[in-house]
Formats: structure tokens, C-alpha cells, sequence
């Protein structure tokens, strides 16, 4: 329990994160931190100009930027107006090499929608919000998506689930709820014996992921159109492994997607989900993750839930669903109990797989 003093603290320290964060998603966005380690140093600091000319911005707008993260101490400043960033500063400013760093982009693109958020809050406002409504969104996530996965999909990820050998040797694939088709044409491109497919709901993703399937020309590789909840009637029975990265807790009926994974699984075959971690309680998952978990359901409340609410029908899980929920819905569609695997990969810091025999 907080204190007075410790509560007006608490909330001081939330007030200048908020305002910090959009500055270095920003930072990131424009190639800054890039610039800025590039051209100074302790022994040669730059003044905004040259860091600004660096990164073809303008200089005052960067020299506003370079205030704000001086004075919250990510940047270094000398007396004279000089900028420069240390060795451990360059680093996790750098590339994808920390998550946290990466991911304050989400909150520039997930404001966007915050009158509309709001409305869906109120009784008599509206279910949820659209797809459409988090184009930002989704390319954030790409990006993030793909450089975690760029390093582990193929190395650890599926070596770990025990598909590495099957998927050499040629299996027929779907990847459901595909988006711009990464994890399909990963796997089209590493294992060329298998007949893969993507589906999405969304038309425009599956016109990006089919301009991506152009351009680097894998044969092995379709994409369909397709509500996750009602797939094609032919495909029952038909693939010998199924995937979901990240999208099942975005459905607003997650229980009919999983029942229409169940049905195209051949039997024996193998259902992998990668979901958030969670535990389908909150004091539990302070407890797992204590503050980054506010993190987890800040995401879920401006995007997964609004888009996973947006009907009457909808179960309006949230990114949070969590472990039991999962479960549940897993063997309410037919899994068996002994027969779904749940582990935390270590190499993905934040996601929980749920690997399922038929």
C-alpha cells in the first residue's frame, strides 16, 4: 500500500514516462539514436546541427528532442550545448536489441484511437473498434515480430516443438491468421517440401502478404481470404500441421477459430499457438510479472480487446486471456488434455506456446 508521498511520487515518475516515451519511439522511428552515436562521442560530442544534418531533420525540432532526453538522462549534455551517448546507451538504443526499447513504438500507435476507446468504455458506446483502425499498429508489430523471430524461429522454435525434422521432410501447413504473410513464407522459403497456405481475414494483409509471396517467388506458398472462425468446409481433415502467431487472442470468437483448427487438423497432426503469457488472473500475473504486466494489459486495452469486442457475439478475451482460459477453450474444442504441451520459451521473452496433439 502506497503512501501519500510514495503515491504522488509514483504518479510524477508515470507523468514524465508518458511524455519520455513517445519522444524515444520517435527517436527511433527518424533514425536519431543512429545519428546521434554515429557522429559523437564523450571526446567528440555533436551540437544539434550536425546531428540533425546527420539524420536529414531539422535542427530545431532535433534540438527539442535532444532536450528531452538530456534532461531525462538518456543523452549526455555538456555546458556548451554538446550531445553525445555512451557505450551502453548505443547499444540498447540500437536495433531490436532491447525489447522494451523497441516496443514504445506501440504507444504512439495505439493512442491514435483513444476518443474512440473511450466510447467503447461507456454502456451504450460502441461494441469494440476495427482492424482498419490500427494500420500503425500492425506495422510495429511486423517489425518487432520479425526481428525476435528472425533469430529463433527456425533455430529454436521449431527444433523445440519437435517439427523441424517433419517440416524437412514435407507436410502440408497453414498459418492461421498469416497478416502480411511472414511466418508462412518463412516456412515456404526454409522447407520447400511442404505444401504451405496463409489466411487472414483481413483483405488488405493478404494483398501485402501476396505482394511479398511476388517478390520473392516461393511456388509452395498460397494465400486465402478467410474468416478464422468459418474456414473452407473442404480443408477438414487436411493439414498435418497448424499455426497461430500472436492472433488467436485478437478474434472476437477465439472459441470458433480454435473448434475450425480441430477440424483441418488431420488426425495425428500438430497445432502450435504462440500467445502472451499470462495466467488468467490478475494478482497472479503481478505477481509473475510485477509492473511489466501493466505494460501487457495497456496494449490489450487500447488494441486486443476493443478489436476482439467488436460484435455482440464476441468473448472480448484481451491479450491477457491467459494459461487457464486458453486451456479451456483448447479442450472445449477437442484437444485433449494430456494432449496439449504448454512451455515459456526463453528466447521469447514474453509469449507462452500451447503445443497440441489430434
Amino acid at each position: 500500500r502506497l503512501s501519500m508521498s510514495d503515491l504522488k511520487e509514483r504518479l510524477g515518475a508515470m507523468l514524465m514516462g508518458g511524455m519520455v516515451t513517445p519522444t524515444i519511439a520517435l527517436g527511433k522511428k527518424l533514425g536519431l539514436f543512429d545519428a546521434l552515436g554515429a557522429i559523437a562521442s564523450e571526446s567528440s560530442p555533436a551540437d544539434a546541427k550536425t546531428i540533425a544534418e546527420k539524420a536529414g531533420c531539422k535542427e530545431r525540432y532535433v534540438r527539442e528532442w535532444l532536450a528531452v532526453l538530456s534532461c531525462a538522462g538518456f543523452i549526455e549534455v555538456t555546458p556548451g550545448e554538446k550531445f553525445w551517448l555512451t557505450e551502453e546507451a548505443k547499444h540498447e538504443f540500437s536495433g531490436m536489441n532491447n525489447l522494451s526499447v523497441a516496443t514504445m513504438a506501440f504507444l504512439p500507435a495505439v493512442v491514435k484511437t483513444f476518443n474512440e476507446l473511450a466510447d467503447a468504455f461507456k454502456k451504450e458506446g460502441r461494441y469494440g473498434l476495427e482492424y482498419s483502425q490500427f494500420s500503425d499498429f500492425y506495422s510495429v508489430m511486423d517489425i518487432v515480430t520479425q526481428t525476435m523471430h528472425d533469430a529463433h524461429l527456425l533455430s529454436n522454435y521449431f527444433p523445440q516443438i519437435g517439427m523441424q525434422d517433419k517440416l524437412e521432410g514435407g507436410m502440408k501447413v497453414l498459418d492461421v491468421g498469416c497478416g502480411s504473410g511472414y511466418h508462412a513464407l518463412k516456412m515456404a522459403s526454409a522447407f520447400p517440401k511442404c505444401e504451405v497456405h496463409g489466411a487472414d481475414i483481413s483483405e488488405k494483409a493478404i494483398g501485402m502478404a501476396n505482394e511479398n509471396l511476388e517478390a520473392q517467388g516461393q511456388k509452395n506458398l498460397t494465400f486465402h481470404a478467410e474468416d478464422a472462425g468459418k474456414m473452407p468446409a473442404a480443408w477438414t481433415n487436411s493439414f498435418d500441421f497448424i499455426t497461430i502467431f500472436d492472433a488467436c487472442h485478437d478474434q472476437m470468437r477465439p472459441d470458433l477459430c480454435l473448434n475450425e483448427i480441430y477440424r483441418m487438423l488431420k488426425p495425428g497432426g500438430t497445432f502450435a499457438m504462440l500467445e502472451i503469457r499470462g495466467c488468467s488472473n490478475i494478482h497472479a500475473d503481478k505477481a509473475k510479472h510485477g509492473p511489466f504486466a501493466s505494460t501487457f494489459y495497456t496494449v490489450s486495452m487500447f488494441h486486443c480487446l476493443p478489436v476482439g469486442s467488436n460484435r455482440p457475439d464476441a468473448l472480448c478475451m484481451g491479450a491477457m486471456w491467459g494459461e487457464e482460459r486458453a486451456k479451456k477453450l483448447l479442450e472445449n474444442a477437442g484437444f485433449k488434455k494430456e494432449n496439449v504441451q504448454v512451455f515459456e520459451p526463453e528466447y521469447f521473452p514474453i509469449n507462452i506456446v500451447y503445443l497440441c496433439k489430434k
